[in-house]
């Protein structure tokens, strides 16, 4: 039969009317559901605004990356050179617009302090591909990437307010950037984004697109990342094809540099952001539904006891002419009113739970300042407050539609079958989602466990880090090498510094790159096994203060200088990997074949973890600062390394004074620790553990409480033949294990489902552990006992209560 509009408001009153009646029922319901929405709401916010949300570009899902790919040597997605961004551009026809950018970093002197501004070298063509607009004056253009032009730069809004004030006036000022004077011609708007982690540009710079960067010794000189927009109507694949094309024409055209081949990849901008993110937000946001299947389970279960204990007014209102179907849509009223209620404190609970989530997420994942509540957050949360409103008020709904009014309305009626069972088999399901969910949380715990105890090669220790710029038009090499000495002398002769160094791609820095170089006994090596590794620029006494351990040979001294003979040192993957059953000491390496300056190795030392603690160690080559690897070789930026015997944070200040005292204009960049570091490398994995783990805590909690209640409601129930087996003389320890293994029987049950579940669901977070597979049985058993102590302890509680029951007055009671 059909109801109207005052049918609806009159099950309104009656579900608000019935939930007042029980307010500590409304509120265990409403907050545990908000609980369980607010996290669910929470963690759709991150991953709406970083995995569903278009980028904040125009034509932002044409926009793809192109990569190069050296295959003779293993190197994908790598950046390219100047030359082989022109031939992209020059060749593909797939593009209707395409940029290079470089970031990069420069000094801002007489403007205040000296400081180290990140930023960018880009082509003209970059800005509107990103749609970058000025708020004043104007953004670069093609005809800035020309040579002969004048020094321009554009500010991003942030410095410009910072180190300017927000002066208008600063376009057409001039500014002296890396020692050279700049003008400043626009200010970007504020909010543009071009990065995605943690270093937004300060300043744009162009890129100058001259022959020298087009010539061919530059062309294997790869530093630029390609962004390109497609036409209208052309996929990836279409355009992969087309580059595949340009590949093969570079191949032909330059077969001297491309020996060993190269190809081309097109992706996704979007997808190649992402990547390295997408897999960890959507294992959280199954984990925190799961969670929310749980809470669902319970609060059915609490409705169906609720209902269990009206069923005598139920029968009545049966009795007395109401529809079965107009008292079982009451019911299911009602649960949407406690499921609307709990939505409503399960939103607010998300905006400070999204906050919370931003405080503590490692900044490096892409777009996380974009995190927020917006309207598409607020209907999913909408919705969802409905879906479970309706998923956890349908069994209690069939239940009194369905129920034996003449057994309900018994004086003494004690249970309804049906709604035993589903109320049994709720109970299992909330153990074997908990389950799978603390399995995952013990998998991540395990793995992060085993990778904190990974030892990176080296003593990070009391070590302080900074890095050192100096400008390429004040600092010559030479220059350079004297400002350094200075550094290392002044900060060594201060009390508790115990050693100085430095290196220009410190570990877990995120610096570094591979560079080719020649064997002395292969000098014209197939391109399949010509040498292209890791190599490094090195002070004296780099490995001592870094405390790698040196294992044959010497390490770099003073006496390595530019008149004297060329040394290296490599680590022992590099030494097993090209002289696997010789002595690495005296064989030598150069980095050009036609004018070879022999490097002759006079070390071995220690592998270390260079990126990551979970990325393999890999070969290193050490070469000294001091000897440069070609004629004209210019200052390179340095990390330097101060080994205190105090906390090294408190050495801070003394480096910036020391700094300071030497070149004013001479800015530094990048102060931590070393322990810091390294502890920022495994923030991705920490902010997921953390998250995963509070999520199993909660599930736990949960599923205790469905077995304790329902436990409880089975001990009310059978309170009657408790106490006649108590005044026959059963042993109270029987009637105890009696109670405990009826609900362990439940336990075990959803252990088990939990074991099938957890053994398919965690072979998706293979990318997300270390040290272990993903079905680790150790993690499997130890997870498996404690869940199952912990159903044991909630069915004990209630058992514990029934044998203390009086049997005389029980009976009485009956």
């Amino acid at each position: 039969m059909a109801f109207g509009v005052g049918d609806v408001v009159g099950d309104l009153r009656y579900a608000v009317r019935g939930l007042g009646k029980n307010s500590l029922f409304a509120t265990t319901v409403v907050a545990t559901l908000a609980l369980a929405i607010g996290a669910t709401a929470a963690i759709f916010s991150v991953v709406n605004a970083i995995v569903l949300r278009p980028l904040p570009y125009p034509d932002a899902d044409r926009l793809v990356v192109v990569w190069g790919n050296l295959p003779s040597i293993h190197l994908q997605d790598i950046v390219v050179s100047g030359a082989e961004y022109v031939d992209f551009r020059d060749r593909s026809r797939v593009f209707d617009a395409i940029g290079a950018y470089d970031p990069a970093a420069f000094n801002l002197i007489g403007q205040g302090e000296a400081e180290r501004l990140n930023g960018v070298v880009v082509t003209g063509s970059l800005f509107p591909l990103v749609g970058a607009r000025a708020a004043i004056g104007r953004v670069l253009q093609d005809a800035d990437n020309q040579p002969g032009r004048a020094r321009v730069a554009v500010l991003s809004h942030a410095v410009w307010q910072r180190r300017f004030g927000g002066d208008p006036g600063v376009v057409g000022r001039l500014v002296a950037l890396e020692g050279q004077l700049t003008e400043i011609v626009g200010v970007l708007r504020p909010g543009t984004v071009f990065a995605f982690g943690e270093n937004e540009p300060d300043v744009w710079m162009p890129i100058v697109i001259d022959a020298e960067l087009l010539s061919d010794n530059n062309r294997g000189s790869r530093t630029y990342t390609v962004l390109a927009r497609l036409k209208p109507g052309v996929t990836i694949a279409q355009a992969q094809e087309a580059m595949n094309h340009v590949a093969d024409s570079l191949v032909r055209d330059y077969p001297s540099h491309y020996r060993g081949g190269f190809t081309t990849t097109v992706r996704n901008l979007k997808g190649d952001i992402l990547s390295d993110t997408t897999a960890g937000l959507y294992l959280l946001l199954g984990a925190v539904s799961l969670v929310l299947a749980i809470a669902c389970a319970n609060i059915a279960g609490l409705l169906l006891v609720r209902a269990h204990a009206r069923r005598k007014e139920i029968a009545i209102r049966a009795a007395l002419g109401a529809r079965r179907s107009r008292i079982g849509r009451q019911l299911l009223t009602e649960s949407l009113v406690v499921s609307t209620i709990g939505g409503g404190v399960g939103l607010a609970l998300a905006f400070w739970a999204v906050k919370a989530l931003v405080a503590l997420a490692p900044a490096d994942i892409p777009r996380l300042h974009e995190v927020a509540l917006d309207g598409r957050v607020v209907a999913f949360t909408a919705a969802l407050s409905m879906l479970t409103g309706i998923v956890f008020g349908v069994a209690p709904a069939l239940q009194a539609s369905r129920a034996d009014l003449t057994e309900a309305l018994k004086e003494g009626s004690r249970t309804i079958a049906g709604g035993h069972r589903v109320r049994r088999a709720l109970v299992v399901a909330e153990v074997a989602l908990s389950l799978v969910v603390l399995i995952g949380a013990g998998l991540l715990i395990n793995s992060f466990a085993r990778l904190q105890d990974v030892a990176p090669g080296f003593d990070p220790s009391r070590l302080l880090t900074f890095r050192l710029a100096p400008s390429t038009a004040k600092y010559t090499f030479e220059k350079s090498e004297q400002l350094y000495a200075d550094v290392f002398s002044q900060l060594a002769s201060k009390p508790g510094v115990e050693a100085v160094a430095a290196i220009d791609a410190l570990p877990f820095s995120g610096y570094g790159g591979d560079r080719s170089f020649f064997l002395e006994a292969k000098l014209n090596p197939p391109p399949s096994e010509k040498p292209d590794e890791q190599v490094r620029f090195v002070s004296a006494g780099y490995f001592s203060a870094m405390r790698i351990p040196l294992r044959v040979g010497r390490e770099v001294t003073p006496r390595d200088t530019l008149r004297s003979p060329r040394v290296a040192v490599v680590n022992e993957a590099l030494a097993n990997k090209y002289w696997p059953h010789e002595d690495p000491i005296g064989k030598r390496v150069a980095f050009d074949r036609q004018e070879p300056a022999w490097y002759e190795v006079v070390g071995v030392v220690g592998n270390i973890r260079h990126r990551t603690l979970d990325a393999a160690e890999k070969p290193e080559l050490y070469v000294p600062y001091s000897q440069p690897l070609f004629q004209g070789w210019t200052a390179r930026p340095m990390f330097i390394v101060v080994r205190t015997s105090f906390q090294p944070t408190s050495a801070a200040g003394a480096v910036r004074e020391v700094v300071a005292s030497i070149d004013p204009d001479q800015p530094i960049s990048s102060v931590r620790t070393m322990e810091d570091r390294i502890g920022e490398s495994l923030g991705r994995r920490r902010f997921n553990t953390l998250l995963l783990s509070l999520f199993a805590a909660v599930a736990v909690t949960l599923a205790a409480i469905g077995i304790y209640g329902i436990v409880a409601f089975a001990v009310a129930e059978r309170t009657h033949e408790i106490g006649v087996r108590l005044a026959l003389g059963a042993r109270p320890r029987h009637v105890l294990a009696m109670i405990v293994a009826d609900g362990m029987a439940l336990v075990l049950a959803g252990t088990a489902l939990g074991l099938a579940g957890a053994a398919a669901a965690t072979r998706v977070m293979a990318s997300q552990v270390f040290g272990i597979s993903a079905t680790d049985a150790a993690t499997f058993a130890v997870v498996t006992i404690a869940l199952a102590l912990v159903g044991c302890c909630a069915c004990l509680v209630p058992a514990r209560r029934a044998i203390m029951l009086d049997p005389v007055t029980t009976l009485r009671a009956e």
